[in-house]
């Protein structure tokens, strides 16, 4: 009941801010962190030039990093051109926010990208039977696109070689794939690679855990920040979580 109320009051815009301050000091008092409070400090501490969000989606987590005080210029991604239209009316206003209609990947070009019924559930990937059975309605699959697609370290020649920035990555089981295109910018200007890590088998071809981080520690030299609390489907299994990345000189002290 307590949620219900909360999720009701974060509609009205004057009160997001506030409550969502009061949750992660409440979190804080529990011994856990808020994602994206502690992405907005790592930044102010590197002092970021540059927020690149990949799989921006409408924008609704993107705004929740601009409202926890994520001030730097932003680069947001989605191959999807509706979603990304949605993010420019959620966002209209904010100067400092650039849009690419592009699937962040391993390779310069197209490729297919599956739509399912949940556009947040869409991916590089085909779907494995960890989605048909925890997620069957959110997965099902209504059409096959081609998407451009652009390695990090393609648009960061091209764009912003001199950045210092920080990352958030959400492309549902293609992390790897966002991470071997971009290994020489991230080892070289990231302070920090957030991002969604699938658990089970949720996507044919996703990256796991143990294959990220090996990317992230041993080839871009980030050390594991912090794991945070797993989503869990109706069925109690334990399907993907939250983790963070940092380059060792801008980690969090607890």
């Amino acid at each position: 009941m307590t949620k219900g109320i909360y999720l009701k009051l974060l509609h009205f815009r004057p009160l997001r801010v506030p409550l969502r301050w009061c949750r992660a000091k409440a979190q804080e008092l529990c011994g856990y962190s808020d994602p994206f409070y502690d992405m907005c400090r790592v930044a102010r501490a590197a002092k970021a030039s540059l927020f690149i969000d990949i799989g921006c989606h409408t924008g609704e987590t993107l705004l929740r990093f601009v409202e926890s005080g994520m001030d730097c210029p932003i680069a947001a991604f989605d191959p999807m051109p509706e979603s990304l239209e949605r993010a420019r009316q959620l966002l209209i206003g904010r100067q400092n926010i650039s849009f690419y209609q592009a699937a962040i990947s391993d390779s310069d070009g197209k490729a297919e990208f599956h739509c399912n019924k949940n556009e947040q559930t869409s991916s590089l990937l085909l779907n494995d039977v960890g989605n048909t059975v925890s997620f069957p309605e959110d997965t099902t699959s209504e059409k096959t696109i081609q998407v451009d697609t652009i390695r990090l370290d393609s648009w960061a020649k091209a764009h912003s070689p001199n950045s210092f920035a920080l990352i958030k990555c959400d492309t549902q089981g293609a992390e790897g794939k966002v991470v071997r295109g971009g290994i020489d910018f991230i080892r070289k200007h990231i302070a920090a690679f957030y991002c969604e890590v699938m658990i089970g088998n949720m996507y044919q071809g996703q990256t796991s855990f143990e294959e990220l981080s090996a990317l992230l520690e041993k080839e871009c030299g980030m050390v594991l920040q912090n794991i945070y609390p797993c989503l869990h489907d109706a069925q109690g299994r334990a399907v993907q979580f939250d983790a963070m990345w940092v380059k060792p000189q801008f980690l969090l002290k607890r």
